[in-house]
């Protein structure tokens, strides 16, 4: 009977040999899994800041415009209702989120502060001698910061108006016997800013019908002038102009 050779034996050996395992290898993946088993165990055993509840009912400012407020201060698991009939939002969210809301909360629910509101309405356009005509039925100063602004030359006012009030009350307004404006002064945040509620401005035609020309909330900031332009579009050679300036107090007494 022959006899095997021992290198075929050899061969066949090692063809009947499962593959080396990289033991140290399993073993490090089996402990790193199981260290983050542990780790997620921990983290799920700690104990989650309670959610309280707190109530803030607005004495003299609407609680629907300081919910603007509130939304960036709740955590992931906070939230805020509006219960318009007690003007007052309800606050769900941990303590520490509740400790920045609510002072913010008192400092926006202020006694309504008398504001005024200046309005220009003027007709823009472009010069079309040379050397170009400047000419400007307003002020310097913002007749300058329009020149600078706008590429227009000459500024006719169409009309001019002071309008009272204080905050939270509607405003509407006869402005000339061409225009008519409309709006509400919102309350002032940080004593420095507030917003025009549904500000429209409308201009009569010949059969006095209104056509509106501006419909929209604006956003002014205390003695700086906001200026708006309607025309047709960018190269028209005239344009209707919207100067605002939003003053606190009442209106300067004339002698």
């Amino acid at each position: 009977m022959p006899v095997p050779h021992s290198g075929s034996a050899a061969h066949a050996s090692r063809r009947g040999r499962l593959p080396e395992t990289p033991v140290l290898m399993v073993r490090r993946s089996i402990a790193s899994f199981l260290g983050l088993l542990a780790l997620a165990s921990m983290l799920s055993a700690q104990p989650q800041a309670e959610v309280v509840v707190r109530a803030y009912t607005f004495q003299h400012q609407r609680a629907s415009e300081a919910l603007a407020l509130v939304y960036p201060l709740l955590s992931p698991r906070g939230a805020v209702e509006l219960q318009p009939a007690g003007n007052t939002l309800v606050v769900r969210d941990v303590q520490a989120a509740i400790n920045r809301i609510m002072p913010v909360l008192k400092s926006f629910d202020h006694p309504a502060r008398p504001l005024r509101l200046e309005i220009y309405v003027v007709r823009a356009s472009k010069s079309v001698v040379s050397p170009q005509v400047q000419r400007s039925d307003l002020p310097e100063v913002l007749t300058q910061r329009l020149r600078d602004l706008l590429g227009y030359h000459v500024f006719e006012k169409q009309a001019q108006a002071q309008l009272a009030g204080v905050e939270g009350q509607s405003v509407v307004y006869e402005l000339g016997a061409e225009y008519k404006v409309s709006f509400r002064f919102g309350t002032l945040q940080e004593g420095q800013r507030t917003k025009l509620v549904n500000f429209r401005i409308a201009r009569r035609g010949e059969n006095k019908v209104e056509n509106t020309l501006l419909h929209a909330h604006l956003n002014l900031w205390l003695d700086q002038p906001l200026s708006l332009g309607l025309a047709k579009n960018e190269d028209s050679r005239e344009a209707l102009m919207l100067v605002l300036t939003l003053r606190e107090g009442d209106s300067p007494r004339r002698n």
